[in-house]
């Protein structure tokens, strides 16, 4: 397919919905007297943590005992007041697709101090609910994860238009056309030149289930294999006190006898006072990432496991959290078999902007 056609495709998904979005109130007045730094620099995370990684495979072999550091910025630049035109950026450590942390030197690997502008493109909402992009860009997901999707820090280089919409029970339409590779290399100034290159392409269509769930799902053509993906999120009434939301999603790839596969995740957010815990339940199949990969979330890579991730709120500045799996039933070497984690995690972001400082 190519990308003339991935055009076409766009523009019929996306011309109704963008037609009721032209009529559209436009966005409200920001807030009077900001920073002046504002107007121009919207910094939206600035983030420091460091990380105790232990993990073993299937077979017993310890694979790493670790202490890493990893810094991250995200923001854009603002091109109008109203913030429609914006250059956006995220720069972070670590080495390749899926990958954002730097070994300190403290157990096993030696330190490395990696800081690469990761995603940069421009975007544009001409009118409201309308949405186009354009560049090195984050890989969108809908109400799928990065447990059996793409890693949050993951990237690609092309173009996407989105059109969402406020009322009814379609909410978005997402199509993307683009390049995906280069694995190895994170730094988005190395890869420019694949923009006029094509080996992916997905569409997205997210939706409303009743008067609480969102659904998505998506068609994505990766590098020579078709994958469908469906997720579902269902925020639960506040009468159930500790338990937040359910969740359930699904991949399925398609393509052929010798890359068919299919994986899930079913999981639940958990919210105690200053504690907030997501468990589950995953699986993902033993080809899923083969052979570059993974290409999902590095902490949960293929297998099936259950896990559970918490964080803990030291202050609106600090947070600690822990991240455990243990994976079963499985008849293929699995690299990430037991795993545990201790992150640190300083993200003064929304303290300095309350400050004025930016």
């Amino acid at each position: 397919m190519t990308r003339a056609t991935w055009a076409a495709l766009v523009v019929i998904l996306g011309l109704p919905a963008a037609l009721q979005a032209q009529s559209a109130p436009q966005p409200a007045a920001a807030p009077a007297d900001p920073p002046a730094i504002r107007r121009w620099v919207d910094v939206q995370q600035l983030h420091l943590a460091s990380r105790y990684r232990w993990f073993e495979n299937s077979d017993g072999k310890l694979i790493s005992s670790t202490i890493q550091w990893q810094p991250m910025v995200r923001a854009r630049f603002l091109f109008d007041e109203a913030a429609k035109y914006s250059l956006n950026g995220f720069a972070a450590a670590g080495s390749n697709f899926a990958f954002s942390y730097n070994n300190t030197g403290g157990g096993i690997g030696t330190f490395s101090g990696k800081f690469n502008v990761k995603q940069l493109f421009l975007q544009a909402e001409p009118i409201e609910g309308l949405e186009f992009q354009v560049g090195g860009l984050h890989m969108y997901r809908g109400q799928v994860t990065e447990l059996i999707s793409y890693d949050t820090d993951a990237f690609i280089e092309g173009e996407r238009v989105t059109v969402r919409r406020t009322d009814g029970w379609l909410k978005e339409v997402s199509a993307v056309a683009g390049y995906f590779g280069d694995y190895s290399e994170p730094n988005i100034f190395n890869r420019f030149d694949r923009m006029s290159e094509w080996n992916y392409g997905q569409v997205l269509v997210g939706f409303g289930l009743g008067s609480r769930a969102i659904a998505s799902v998506d068609y994505t053509y990766e590098d020579g294999r078709d994958v469908l993906r469906e997720g579902v999120t269902v925020p639960l009434p506040t009468s159930a006190k500790v338990f937040k939301a359910l969740k359930f999603e699904a991949y399925q790839r398609v393509s052929d006898e010798n890359s068919e596969g299919e994986g899930f995740n079913g999981s639940t957010d958990l919210v105690w006072k200053r504690l907030a815990v997501t468990a589950g339940v995953m699986s993902v199949d033993e080809f899923y990432s083969f052979p570059q990969g993974p290409f999902n979330g590095d902490r949960y890579e293929s297998g099936t496991r259950w896990y559970s991730v918490g964080t803990i709120t030291l202050s609106p500045e600090l947070g600690l959290q822990w991240y455990h799996t243990q994976a079963f039933s499985n008849d293929f070497l699995v690299n990430s078999h037991k795993r545990w984690e201790v992150v640190l995690i300083f993200n003064p972001t929304a303290t300095l902007k309350r400050a004025g400082i930016f």
